[in-house]
């Protein structure tokens, strides 16, 4: 009763104050996918471009909103939408906020609906909510940012050109075109249909042929839509229009780096310029990347110090210094340069995550997992929380902290289902390198019973139920998988591959298995499948054909423990020992590897 009180009054205040029911407003763009656990082999620079500069948003305007009347009825809708959402509801919660926002003509309520549907990734449902919030609120450019953001996302460019059309319209009386056009570059970004936005831009900006912003901007959409040699003529008339204009210059020699013949001229460009403008760090950060992109390392780092030099503060720059000395096999001097990044002042503007993900990946690469444990616990909450929490938690669980390692993943809070889900199969991971498996399957069992029909859960689950040999079990998830995704061969793969393992209804096995090749012929894993059920089935030539395309695509123990198995059948058992004593040799204590030679007798 005390968490229903004290939910209804965090209710009554969001909506008094006209905040959303959970914390801050999320972004149309905090939507993409997770990352992977672990870090990349080479970080991407902090932020979405390689420029020095950041860009701070516009500040919202909004209408006062209306004076709700808070009755009973309208506080137990709010409070059921709201614990809906908690518990991973979120049609429920959605089809909730949405009646009681047009019912109270409430801006604030078709925000929170709007950002249900985005947390959802309903995009359908989003660009209703967000037309909603529009409708009930049209001075608010929070509203109008997050329909187009939408609107773009899903490839509708006929409903968001006359919008463009006339934030353009409205930067040309103001004299505002460079930062409107600036603003579009970022608006279109992660459209989908570049050839389409290509086309758009060229509409919205052929008033604008004299202004080099407007060229630079054609230049980008050219370029993402992968007509080189027209960006490379927008970026070289954008140079013309404003040959001093530091972002033409950049713009300019990076297009036409891109072209075959481009390599000469595009660092030409920027050394002229550099000769002109000797203390442009941006130039000077341009022409050291352009470097880097042609492999000349020692002058790429000569410039990126000197750039360093100037700007001893530079996240960017400390951040290339990074990779480079990675890359160049020098990891000491590369945690050097991060340290310095991650130590940089709260006052430069940054995202500690990527170097502190980059950080711990040097630690562990280098055999220092506590290290690189401590690394991951600092990465703050946002895009890499999630993948950083559980990072730290498989580490945790490598070195015997099974138990601490599931109270880091039960402490983290996820912001969405999917985020559940990793959670819940990270510790699941955990046990199941510890050999618990009976506690790695009851951790999935119960999460599939708040989400059963969750994908992702299903495949966990029946894996874990093959493990503790209750076959029927996982045949049970991956049938409703396949009903939920007909299209996900991994399903298909899996429930063949059990029955040909356990030399049980092989006929089934071996249809199941083609219908997964037929949906991803290459996969070396589905590939290792078939040649294991033509064995079992006794073709042992076509068995070896599939095995001998799976370990070419993919030399992993398993697949060697099947191949060597299937030529020790056929008698080439000199091959066979040497092939497995290979894969012994990368892996000796591989249960897969141990239990063949053990059940064939073979001593290596």
């Amino acid at each position: 009763m005390k968490a229903v009180i004290a939910l209804a009054a965090a209710v009554v205040a969001a909506v008094a104050s006209g905040c959303a029911t959970q914390g801050p407003v999320a972004s149309p763009s905090t939507a993409a996918d997770t990352r992977p656990s672990a870090p990349p082999t080479t970080p991407p620079p902090p932020g979405a471009t390689a420029r020095l500069a950041d860009v701070a948003p516009a500040p919202d305007t909004e209408s006062a909103p209306p004076s709700v009347d808070l009755s009973p009825q309208l506080l137990f809708q709010l409070l059921a939408a709201d614990l809906a959402a908690q518990r991973g509801e979120m049609g429920s919660a959605w089809t909730t906020y949405m009646s009681v926002a047009r019912s109270t003509r409430d801006p604030r309520i078709a925000r929170r609906a709007a950002e249900v549907a985005i947390g959802a990734r309903a995009l359908d449902e989003a660009v209703q909510s967000a037309q909603l919030w529009r409708e009930l609120s049209p001075d608010s450019r929070a509203a109008a940012q997050m329909l187009e953001t939408l609107w773009l996302g899903s490839g509708r460019l006929k409903d968001v050109e006359p919008t463009l059309a006339e934030r353009l319209a409205r930067a040309r009386s103001e004299g505002t075109l460079p930062a409107a056009y600036a603003q579009l570059q970022r608006s279109l970004q992660r459209v989908q249909d570049r050839a389409g936005a290509w086309q758009m831009i060229q509409r919205l900006s052929a008033p604008d042929l004299g202004v080099a912003a407007a060229r630079l901007a054609r230049s980008q959409f050219a370029s993402s839509a992968e007509d080189f040699p027209a960006a490379a003529a927008e970026a070289r008339e954008a140079l013309r229009l404003a040959p001093d204009d530091e972002d033409a210059v950049i713009g300019a020699a990076r297009h036409i780096h891109r072209l075959p013949d481009g390599k000469a001229e595009a660092l030409g460009i920027l050394e002229r310029y550099l000769q002109r403008q000797p203390m442009s760090l941006e130039g000077r950060y341009a022409y050291a990347r352009l470097l880097l992109a042609d492999g000349r390392n020692d002058e790429a780092r000569a410039q990126f110090e000197r750039t360093l030099a100037q700007r001893p503060d530079s996240p960017a720059v400390l951040f290339s210094l990074a990779q480079l000395a990675y890359q160049g096999k020098q990891p000491a001097e590369a945690t050097r340069y991060l340290k310095r990044y991650v130590d940089l002042p709260r006052s430069v503007p940054r995202d500690n995550a990527p170097a502190l993900l980059f950080l711990a990946q040097i630690a562990e690469e280098g055999a220092r997992p506590q290290e690189a444990i401590d690394w991951l616990e600092r990465v703050p909450r946002g895009e890499e929380y999630i993948p950083a929490t559980i990072r730290r938690a498989l580490l945790m669980g490598k070195l015997g902290q099974v138990e601490a390692a599931r109270e880091v993943l039960r402490d983290a809070t996820a912001g969405s289902q999917r985020e559940r889900v990793q959670l819940l199969a990270a510790e699941s991971q955990v046990l199941r390198e510890a050999r618990r498996n009976q506690e790695a399957f009851d951790v999935l069992a119960a999460g599939l019973e708040r989400m059963p029909d969750n994908t992702d859960l299903l495949y966990d689950h029946a894996m874990a139920a093959e493990r503790i040999d209750r076959v029927a079990v996982m045949e049970q998830s991956l049938r409703r998988l396949i009903e939920l995704r007909p299209d996900h061969a991994h399903a298909y793969n899996a429930l063949g591959y059990t029955f040909a393992d356990r030399n049980i209804r092989l006929d089934e096995a071996r249809t199941l298995i083609e219908r997964a090749l037929a949906l991803t012929p290459d996969d070396p894993h589905i590939l290792d499948s078939m040649g294991w059920v033509l064995f079992r089935q006794k073709d042992y030539p076509r068995a070896l054909e599939y095995l001998r395309k799976a370990y070419a695509q993919r030399p992993e123990v398993e697949i060697a423990a099947h191949l060597g198995e299937v030529l020790w059948a056929m008698g080439s058992t000199d091959e066979a020992r040497t092939l497995w004593r290979e894969a012994r040799g990368r892996e000796p204590d591989n249960s897969t590897l141990r239990e063949t030679l053990a059940r064939l007798n073979v001593a290596l």
